[in-house]
């Protein structure tokens, strides 16, 4: 059907032998088809919690968590997005221990606090399939299954049973040294660095100082190295840490703003990463896990 050109498409059913016979302006083609008596049955959600928000907020969550939900196979609750609902805003919610993102969306008033988690595949065939445009979309939820309805679309899905790990309770309470730089020129330089990284780690090392940080990627396999000065808004005092430069990058695409901010304390607690200027809609938190530094 990818190869024919745009035009319309003629099916015939064999009832017999569920022969189908396409035609269309240039020619023909059989298909064998099935009986649908045993296609399953969507389970309905008769009764549950109703959650109304718009295409672009879900589109929104969807696209900021989905890089950093697992593939586990024991920690099955790590393999969606937890949608953490509160009355008077919405949490979107995912990691897989290593990174993590909450993305608070005060737009959206449900006036009920509840939970479930969007296992990845819907999530991602969501992400396909919807556009922003798409007007409210309707979610209805009880324990074990929901039913996502848009005006064209109705889809049916089983959630992810379990508690979802305590993700506020990873996030640094104060990170003391923080610093401002463009978004953009970060990322470039960072995909500059990573040729030189390490493959099997893919490990950058962050040094800030005095309104300066320096990206340094080094492969002592192969005896290659690089480094990139940035400018940026710092005056505390100077510090290095590793992280996946790859991870990096990812966060980086995602945001949308102008700059990032990137909050460190010690080498060895997580880094934050939010988007400069914050909006009043939604608070974006980016939080990613340090890597040793081999000097």
């Amino acid at each position: 059907l990818r190869e024919i050109p745009e035009q319309p498409i003629t099916l015939e059913l064999n009832e017999n032998s569920y022969e189908l016979r396409g035609k269309h302006g240039s020619g023909q083609f059989t298909i064998m088809a099935q009986s649908a008596e045993p296609y399953p049955a969507p389970r309905p959600v008769t009764e549950g919690n109703v959650l109304n928000l718009s295409a672009e907020v879900l589109l929104s969550g969807i696209n900021r968590s989905l890089f950093a939900i697992a593939n586990d196979e024991v920690r099955l609750v790590m393999n969606g997005i937890y949608f953490d609902i509160k009355p008077d805003h919405i949490i979107f919610a995912g990691t897989d221990g290593r990174k993590l993102v909450r993305n608070i969306m005060h737009n959206v008033k449900s006036g009920f606090e509840a939970g479930f988690i969007l296992p990845k595949k819907v999530a991602s065939i969501l992400k396909a399939v919807l556009s922003k445009d798409a007007g409210n979309i309707e979610i209805k939820f009880d324990n074990d299954k929901a039913c996502i309805k848009t005006d064209d679309i109705v889809m049916h899905f089983s959630l992810i049973e379990g508690r979802y790990p305590n993700y506020n309770g990873v996030i640094p309470a104060d990170n003391p040294f923080k610093s401002v730089t463009d978004r953009q020129a970060l990322a470039s330089a960072l995909k500059r660095v990573s040729v030189f990284c390490n493959q099997s780690s893919g490990l950058v090392k962050l040094e800030l100082s005095q309104n300066t940080l320096k990206l340094t990627g080094q492969d002592y396999e192969f005896a290659t190295n690089a480094i990139e000065y940035q400018n940026c808004e710092y005056s505390g005092q100077n510090i290095h840490i590793g992280f996946s430069c790859q991870f990096l990058i990812e966060i980086l695409n995602i945001l949308d703003s102008e700059s990032v901010s990137i909050e460190l304390a010690d080498p060895s607690r997580p880094g934050i990463i939010k988007p400069v200027p914050a909006s009043e809609d939604e608070e974006i938190l980016m939080l990613l896990m340090p890597m040793m530094l081999t000097d």
